[in-house]
Order: C-alpha cells, then structure tokens, then sequence
C-alpha cells in the first residue's frame, strides 16, 4: 500500500481510529544500527549495539513503520546483509549481541572483505533511503491536502454561497406570502360585506315586488 493509500485511509476513515482493529505488521529481523565507536582490539573491527527500546506501534503508526521498515530493510545493503549471516549463526554460541557483532564482522573482514566504512555507508544508504521517503511521504500528503481537503474547502464555500442565495429567496418567498395573506383576509372581508350587502338588497326588493303584486291584486278584483 502506497503513502498515499495510507494517507487517505487515515484522513477519510468512517469509523473512529480508536475502532479500527490494529493490524499486524509483518515481521522484520532486528535491525542492526551502529552506535559511537569504541576503541577496538584491531584498528580494522567496529562494534555494534541493541537498538534503543521503542514503543510498540500501533494504528496508524504501525502501518507507515511498517512501510519504512520494509523500504529501508539492512537485507537491502548487501554488506549489511552478508555481517548478519555470519551473525545469525552464532545466536547461540554468543548470546551477547555486540560481541556476536564483532566475531561477525572480524569474519566478515576476512572472508569477504567489508570494512568499516562500506558499513558505515551502508546505513548511510539507508538514511538517505528513508529520508526520500519521507519527502515523497511529504510530497503526496501536500497533494491529498490540495486535491483532497482544500478542494472540499471550495465546494463548501459554493455551498454556503448557494444556502445564502436559497435563504434570500425564502425570504423573499415568506413576505410574498404574507402579502397574500393580508390580501386574502381583505378580500375575505370584502366578500362577506358583498353578501350582506347582496342579502339587504334582495331582501328590499323582494318586499318592493311583493307589495306591487299586493296592489296589482287589489286593481285587478
């Protein structure tokens, strides 16, 4: 998985980091990391050191060590490789880590030549390894941010625009409404004046034609 993979699954998770199951990263062999020199027996050996207790990581963290791990793995550097086979044999025959190291590297010396600077500059290597790492590492999480996380920036500013022109017409919408209202209650008023006004006015001119019906009865006898 690359950076950018580990990157977006960070950033975009659905669940809480806390409930993502931690997964395992795979199993790497002790790195081997120089520490100050010593002063050696011969002028030609170097001395190695445990590497510092660490703590576990976890999450997130265990994933992108796992990846740096993998990236900057000593097997990679073939003098460093060549001293931890002639160290693993003696795991047992020399529990101590750094005398182990410096039978290991007076064998290698002698059978294959290596010598305290191609070591030295086999970490270097490494080094220099993991910091193009972390530079694409950089690069990559810089461009997520761009692509990513500024561009949901822009459509939030849109749809923010957008709620604010929606907000305007509704507004607008709620005072049209209101007018229509006031209109309908004035007309409603109107009309209930129209009806009474309608109802005297049959009334008057039903009585006016029921009276001259009365007086064409009384001329007609």
């Amino acid at each position: 998985m690359s950076f950018k993979d580990l990157i977006k699954n960070a950033i975009f998770e659905e669940e809480p980091q806390s409930a993502q199951p931690v997964q395992p990263s795979p199993i790497q062999p002790p790195p081997v990391r120089p520490i100050r020199p010593v002063p050696p027996a011969s002028s030609s050996a170097i001395s190695t050191a445990m590497p510092a207790a660490m703590p576990p990581a976890t999450g997130r963290d265990n994933e992108f060590y796992g990846r740096l791990a993998k990236q900057t793995d000593l097997a990679a550097v073939p003098d460093l490789a060549k001293i931890e086979s002639f160290a693993a044999p003696l795991v047992d025959v020399i529990p101590d880590r750094t005398l182990r190291y410096k039978a290991a590297m007076a064998t290698a010396q002698s059978q294959a030549g290596i010598t305290k600077a191609s070591v030295l500059k086999g970490f270097d290597s490494l080094l220099a390894t993991l910091d193009s790492a972390s530079n694409s590492f950089a690069s990559q999480s810089d461009e997520i941010g761009k692509n990513d996380i500024d561009g949901k920036a822009a459509q939030i500013a849109d749809l923010n625009t957008l709620i604010e022109q929606k907000q305007k017409e509704i507004a607008d919408m709620q005072q049209q409404v209101k007018a229509m209202q006031a209109q309908a209650e004035t007309s409603r008023a109107r009309l209930q004046q129209a009806r009474a006004n309608f109802q005297a006015a049959y009334q008057r001119r039903k009585a006016e034609i029921e009276q001259q019906r009365k007086e064409f009865e009384t001329i007609l006898q």
